[in-house]
């Protein structure tokens, strides 16, 4: 007869713990979720989603909208892969999240920059070279590769509309809603009216 032993790191307890505090990030109460997260936190340090809840809310203090995008992110990233596949993304997850956070400082001095200094100084991409990209490895891998580390460029007013309009076909909608509100209110034209129809 085979005994398989107990999983030491399966406790109901802490899976409750971690869902509320998604659901807590969900709902925008960083606060609660951060508590969540630090109490699964308490019964097993090492848990990966735990410690990925706790610096999404950690980084919300100060980015709100870069944590509701970590949030989206984490979860299509979950939806969209075979479970035997989710640890790795853990790993892939926390990894983006610690390089982010460890750069807070230097994005933070970045922000009081003037707009126009900022786009010089910022690495990037030009967008046709990033569509070059999409047709080789495809839309949803090239950006998630991106995101975080690459900005784009867009010298066709056009190119943005399309880039929008592939964020939101492509599962991103929250995302190009964070592109679009950072717009200022004269650039709605009609072509930005019927994106946002689609919300």
């Amino acid at each position: 007869m085979t005994i398989i032993p107990p999983n030491p790191t399966y406790n109901p307890r802490k899976k409750r713990l971690i869902n509320k505090g998604f659901k807590a990030l969900v709902a925008r109460d960083f606060t609660l979720a951060a508590h969540y997260f630090n109490l699964a936190l308490a019964l097993d340090s090492s848990d990966k989603r735990a410690c990925i809840g706790v610096l999404i809310a950690d980084i919300a203090q100060d980015f709100p909208k870069k944590a509701e995008i970590f949030t989206e992110l984490y979860q299509i990233l979950l939806a969209s892969a075979p479970r035997a596949q989710h640890n790795a993304i853990h790993t892939q997850m926390l990894e983006i999240l610690r390089d982010f956070d460890t750069s807070l400082d230097h994005i933070s001095h970045a922000a009081q920059a003037e707009d126009s200094l900022e786009s010089e100084q910022l690495n990037g991409i030009a967008y046709k070279d990033f569509t070059t990209l999409c047709q080789a490895k495809g839309f949803k891998e090239v950006f998630e590769n991106l995101i975080f580390s690459t900005k784009i460029i867009f010298t066709e007013r056009d190119d943005f509309y399309q880039f929008l309009k592939d964020l939101i076909h492509y599962g991103f909608k929250q995302i190009a809603l964070t592109y679009i509100e950072d717009m200022p209110q004269i650039a709605y034209n009609s072509e930005i009216q019927e994106i946002l129809k689609q919300f």
